[in-house]
């Protein structure tokens, strides 16, 4: 499984350009690293979606992302070229960690948690995750892992808007 996801990088496939700064975040309440990233210049807007399209990337948009010591998830935050949040993205992740180069990464295991700003609980990549574990390329123990990450996010109340608005606050806050 070769889903690995830098925390301080955008898709080539919708981006021409971008700048961005990825930072070690050591405070009393948030360890790991964190990154802000500025969409100068879109190739197209990057819609995702089947019945209600949302846009998750033009330019103007930003990305403050998130991958927090001794979890198993990475979070980005999604904003439009007007500062408001467009959602809240959590990647179940295999590992965080960082490379050779002192880059930090996830290794995505499949299962998704968004979190709209009207408080919308979704789930996405379900079908995926099971997939990958039919194909062998996830095992049962990384199976009940994602699913026990998802539910220990519900349960820690992670996963809600006041929750994130005040993690995103201090992330900013580190930017400036």
């Amino acid at each position: 499984m070769e889903r690995r996801r830098y925390i301080g990088k955008v898709g080539k496939d919708f981006c021409e350009s971008y700048e961005t700064k990825t930072i070690r975040v050591d405070t009393d309440t948030l360890k790991g690293y964190a990154a802000h990233i500025k969409i100068i210049e879109a190739k197209r807007p990057f819609m995702v979606g089947e019945v209600n399209k949302i846009c998750i990337g033009d330019s103007g948009y930003s990305r403050l992302n998130y991958l927090p010591d001794n979890e198993n998830w990475a979070l980005c935050a999604i904003y439009d070229n007007h500062e408001k949040i467009v959602e809240w993205y959590f990647d179940i992740t295999r590992k965080n960690a960082i490379d050779e180069n002192g880059e930090p990464y996830c290794d995505d295991l499949y299962l998704d948690v968004a979190l709209m700003p009207d408080e919308r609980v979704l789930i996405f990549d379900e079908d995926e995750l099971q997939s990958a574990y039919d194909k062998g390329t996830v095992s049962a123990n990384e199976l009940a892992m994602a699913y026990r990450v998802k539910d220990e996010l519900m349960e820690r109340k992670i996963v809600t808007v006041e929750y994130m608005e005040t993690l995103c606050a201090e992330l900013f806050a580190l930017f400036i």
